[in-house]
């Protein structure tokens, strides 16, 4: 692979003294340079930042989902990991590291810091702000995301009382903020002479070949809550530059909602301002691989991640939990005759072939599918094992190939069968059952109060009940006055009093919110109507429709996909209205590039085919090959979306 220009930073560049072989193009491989490229640019960057200082070093980690990201998803590539023995998996604690490097070991940060005692020397006496770490490194690494000013704080504290004289290196993904820079100055940590503080400005991380992620979980609270949107809106616009950069000028973006609107802006901004400074190329000509990209703001649609989904990878994530790219699961639940009680981490992306098939499946379709694997297998194995049949060198040759291939199998297929079962004993449960019952209900316009009364008074799960509670809310244009008061009251009586800060940010992030009696309750039902949302007659195990991922409810912001491909002057883009930001906004961009204002002028006056359109003008220009279209949402997507995703790819 070439080196690839990449204005927003440095050059993307191949690895030194090795060649990187890329796959042709697949439905869910389209752009094989562009996960290639970033993993390889994230690699370097992180590499070349531990090693710009010598000696042993301790990693330390805002959080537990960050070292897996740094260190699994970073450091080491998991799609090309190979495991030895019967097992295909680590230690939840152990990490793979590249050779050469000297590192002494790895901390996570307390999640409770924030709730701590500052004396009057100082000091913190929370319990677990201080536990001891091994002072005899050379060098301690911090990785912190800027939005956490806590964990800014605690490092402060704990660098001013470290007593050994070890270097201090602060990372910040992607930078840190004027507050960050604030904090270190008012504790005197930036003046140092052993602190020093970087950026590290890996904004995008290929996790699937399809499948680029910021991995900033707390974005949509950083935008709705705490009302700081810049910053993300910034990393989100630098990354959709560096992804034009590998495949070219994205010739055609949409952009919905008000945060996918000031995401484009943002990113036209940009690119003006390097092309003014000289820094972009003067061929900037429009990518052959991408058709279009269109940029939806999470608040556009904001039901679907409150509903659940029926799909293995995403009842897999409801159940166990997936975290970049990685489940975190007790041994026995992948070996039930394994009596420890270790935690290991288990990788499930698209290396594995098994795992590709099974994961966008219906809960009614992955269970036989994985018994008839198994018995693929078997027969497989007996047919060469059958000593009446005689085999040639030849076809004892092949067999011998194939036995890693037949171990690889093997380990996957036991490994998901158990997950499987583990995810079936769930969604056989009536709590499961009756949970979508009322989801289903709820989204097909009726009033569920009741339902939510009993089930605080069975002290159901609050991570649930908020769910509902926001469903409730989100598809009946609020919660009626007296009802909320009621409900409200009831969650803080049942739950505690630590859950009037949680209502009130779902308040302030508007996934909650009071209906008076003059307020409408239309418009959800409106859009539900327009866009199809509701198809009960879809069959999950042969799907015609996106609609299987959840029995029958087609994802919001996948409809509206759909209705981009074929065209907005369809009738359906009165239904807009009805969402946040009230359009959709559709841009040519143009070299030189044009500012924000001139671009939708431009856009204005012009008729421009529809995406699907479009698609097909490019694939007559590539000789019949099939363009991609890149989907940014802005505040995190659901699993139930990527199935529907890639169901509508496989369909093209």
């Amino acid at each position: 692979m070439s080196t690839t220009r990449n204005n927003s930073s440095r050059p993307v560049s191949a690895k030194k003294d090795a060649e990187v072989i890329l796959p042709p193009p697949t439905p869910l491989n389209p752009i094989p340079v562009l996960p290639a490229a970033l993993r390889i640019d994230n690699q370097d960057m992180l590499l070349s930042m531990i090693q710009s200082l010598p000696g042993r070093q301790l990693l330390v980690f805002g959080c537990e989902s960050m070292r897996t990201l740094i260190l699994r998803q970073v450091l080491s590539d998991p799609h090309v990991r190979v495991f030895k023995g019967k097992k295909n998996w680590d230690p939840a604690a152990f990490f793979p590291m590249p050779r050469g490097l000297q590192i002494a070991g790895t901390k996570v940060l307390p999640d409770r810091i924030g709730v701590t005692i500052i004396n009057e020397t100082g000091t913190e006496n929370s319990d677990a702000a201080f536990e001891p770490w091994d002072e005899n490194v050379d060098v301690v690494t911090y990785f912190l995301r800027p939005s956490c000013l806590p964990h800014t704080l605690h490092i402060s504290h704990r660098i001013k009382n470290w007593k050994n004289r070890t270097h201090h290196r602060i990372v910040y993904l992607p930078q840190a903020t004027a507050m960050c820079h604030k904090i270190l100055s008012n504790s005197g940590i930036s003046s140092l002479p052993n602190v020093t503080i970087h950026r590290l400005q890996a904004d995008v991380f290929p996790l699937e070949s399809d499948l680029l992620s910021l991995e900033r979980p707390d974005a949509f609270k950083e935008v709705e809550v705490e009302g700081t949107p810049s910053p993300l809106i910034t990393s989100i616009a630098r990354s959709l530059l560096k992804i034009q950069d590998i495949v070219g000028m994205i010739p055609r973006v949409q952009a919905l909602g008000p945060l996918g609107e000031q995401v484009v802006q943002k990113m036209l901004t940009m690119r003006q301002e390097e092309h003014l400074a000289g820094k972009s190329s003067d061929d900037d000509g429009p990518a052959d691989t991408v058709a279009a990209m269109m940029v939806i703001d999470r608040k556009v649609d904001l039901i679907t991640p409150m509903l659940t989904p029926l799909t293995y990878e995403g009842l897999l994530d409801d159940v166990v939990g997936i975290d970049c790219g990685f489940l975190d699961v007790n041994v026995n639940i992948l070996n039930p005759d394994d009596d420890d009680d270790e935690q290991v981490a288990l990788g499930v992306n698209g290396s594995d072939s098994l795992y590709m098939e099974v994961r966008d499946q219906h809960v009614e379709m992955f269970g036989s599918f994985l018994q008839n694997q198994a018995k693929a297998l078997q027969q497989s194995h007996a047919d060469f094992t059958n000593k009446e049949k005689k085999k040639d060198l030849n076809e004892i040759h092949q067999f011998v190939k194939q036995i890693p291939i037949f171990t690889k199998n093997l380990r996957s297929l036991t490994n998901h069968i158990h997950l499987a079962e583990c995810v079936k004993s769930n969604t056989e449960e009536s709590s499961f059952r009756d949970r979508w019952q009322t989801e289903r209900s709820m989204v097909e316009g009726e009033v569920c109060y009741e339902s939510l009364e009993e089930l605080i008074a069975m002290q159901y799960p609050p991570f649930r009940i908020l769910r509902l509670l926001v469903l409730q809310s989100q598809t009946g244009g609020g919660i009626k006055s007296t009802k909320y008061d009621s409900l409200r009251r009831d969650i803080i009586q049942t739950y505690g009093y630590e859950y009037i800060f949680v209502l009130n940010n779902l308040e302030k992030a508007g996934l909650i919110r009071r209906r008076e009696w003059m307020d409408s309750a239309a418009g959800f039902g409106t859009v539900r109507k327009a866009m199809i949302l509701i198809n009960a007659e879809v069959d999950p195990v042969e799907p015609d429709d996106a609609s299987y991922v959840s029995s029958g409810y087609a994802p919001l912001s996948v409809r509206l996909l759909q209705t981009a491909v074929k065209g907005w002057n369809n009738g359906r883009d009165e239904v807009l209205k009805e969402l946040p930001g009230g359009r959709v906004v559709d841009i040519i961009q143009r070299y030189p590039p044009e500012d924000w204002k001139t671009a939708c002028k431009k856009a204005s006056l012009t008729t421009m085919p529809s995406l699907g359109s479009l698609a097909e003008i490019k694939q007559e220009e590539n000789g019949g090959k099939k363009p991609a279209l890149v989907m940014v949402y802005v505040g995190g997507v659901t699993f139930m979306e990527i199935a529907a995703l890639r169901f509508l790819t496989k369909r093209a």
